[in-house]
């Protein structure tokens, strides 16, 4: 028996000593595809497998995905045309206004199906807006019912429409989601539209982790980043900038229950630097690309001669600017040189997650613009938790009124022009500037 065992182990032992190259080049190789599996997968993708592999940043759910995303898995309601016009989706038939614009009767094209196979009916259609309530009409017809004439409504049905688990109704269906920590980690689309790739988005906490990832080669896509970092020296990467004027925008905002006189907030206004790229500033808060947007407001260049004109005679010696994130920390700089230079002010600057509005004197922050030029939650006097300025205007409260319940384009739009004439004339927020995100592509 032992004869037979030393046989054995004499072949093992022959075939290891001829095959030692080979054995050893074997676990080298597979040491080296588990330790670098990203750069490997990543060029199996790019070469034998290509696929669209999209990073950003941000913790998400099911419910908070960013609208980019939602858009390509389901419809809603309403759809934003180029002219920044709201129109009717895909799934929609007609929406035919009721009862003095209390009511809207929406109908349903017949032949939608959800991504699970099952035919979309109105009884699928859940809107989870406050105030407004859905009586279901029949498989295609639904009436909304609001309590007052509301005019934003058809520009908030532009969110898309779901049903649970992600099923939506749009040209990409969600092939697989995973979590983290109560997060979408990564979500796996698949395509439903001839020649169109499929796509999987991978979420990452911090942006240093979305640029390592975009180094290492596990995204073929890295969207929304702050600057070029170093690639812009990298080969095959295409930078693509890109400017957010239909998304946010970056002010200075004051608080005026501290600071009520006009004068004053006009001066603070003049004595801040701006950008002279025209495509990046920004001089009020609807978009430049909105139907309602007015060109012809005052727009605040920066101007030292009448910044002290304006201030002489409504001095401070101190003031604290508050900053609510890291990336505006440049501007609040040059905004603490520029004030100290010109107007002899002592600025302080402090950062904070969140601006406490019943707590600060100045504060620079991102801004989002909502789709319809609707602006009652930010600068109406009523609207203390949202309007963190307490601007507090007659003349403007009633305009902001007056443009949720006018259904006249025409007159809609007229009374969107006098509200951004009289916002500026008040000088309540310092517009600065659309910021500019840097999209990353790899080219094969």
């Amino acid at each position: 028996m032992s004869t037979k065992i030393l046989f054995k182990l004499e072949i093992v032992w022959y075939y290891l000593k001829k095959n030692v190259i080979f054995i050893i080049g074997g676990i080298l190789f597979g040491i080296s595809v588990v330790k670098f599996w990203p750069q490997v997968y990543s060029l199996y993708t790019r070469i034998i497998d290509p696929k669209i592999i999209v990073g950003m940043e941000g913790l998400y759910t099911d419910t908070s995905l960013p609208s980019s995303v939602t858009h390509e898995i389901s419809y809603g309601l309403t759809q934003v045309n180029d002219n920044g016009r709201i129109g009717l989706s895909p799934i929609v038939q007609s929406i035919i206004p009721e009862n003095d614009n209390l009511d809207y009767l929406v109908t349903l094209k017949p032949d939608f199906y959800w991504h699970s196979g099952k035919k979309l009916t109105a009884q699928d259609i859940e809107l989870n807006i406050s105030n407004v309530e859905t009586e279901v009409l029949s498989d295609t017809q639904l009436r909304i019912k609001t309590p007052t004439a509301y005019a934003p409504l058809t520009a908030q049905l532009e969110k898309p429409v779901f049903k649970k688990g992600l099923i939506g109704l749009a040209g990409y269906q969600v092939k697989s989601v995973k979590y983290q920590d109560g997060y979408i980690n990564r979500l796996e689309l698949k395509s439903l539209v001839k020649d169109q790739k499929d796509k999987t988005y991978i979420f990452y906490p911090s942006e240093k982790d979305l640029v390592n990832a975009f180094k290492l080669g596990e995204i073929t896509q890295a969207l929304g980043l702050s600057s070029q970092y170093e690639f812009a020296n990298w080969p095959k990467v295409k930078i693509t900038p890109e400017i957010l004027s239909s998304q946010k925008y970056i002010a200075v905002f004051i608080n005026t229950t501290k600071y009520p006189i006009k004068q004053f907030r006009q001066g603070l206004a003049y004595a801040t630097p701006k950008t002279n790229d025209l495509n990046e500033r920004c001089i009020g808060p609807i978009s430049p690309n909105s139907w309602a947007y007015n060109p012809n407001i005052k727009d605040y260049q920066f101007n030292p001669t009448r910044a002290t004109e304006l201030f002489d005679n409504y001095r401070v010696d101190k003031i604290s600017l508050t900053v609510t994130d890291r990336r505006l920390l440049s501007y609040a700089q040059d905004i603490k040189n520029a004030w100290s230079e010109n107007l002899g002010i002592e600025v302080s600057i402090s950062i904070e997650n969140r601006i406490d509005p019943d707590n600060y004197d100045t504060a620079i922050a991102y801004a989002g613009i909502p789709t319809d030029p609707d602006q009652y939650n930010y600068w109406h006097s009523t609207q203390q938790s949202t309007n963190i300025t307490h601007l507090n205007n007659s003349r403007i409260d009633k305009l902001l009124e007056e443009g949720r319940q006018l259904f006249d384009p025409i007159q809609r739009k007229q009374t969107y022009l006098d509200f951004q004439r009289y916002l500026l004339e008040e000088s309540p927020a310092i517009f600065l500037s659309y910021p500019t995100v840097y999209n990353l592509s790899k080219i094969n």
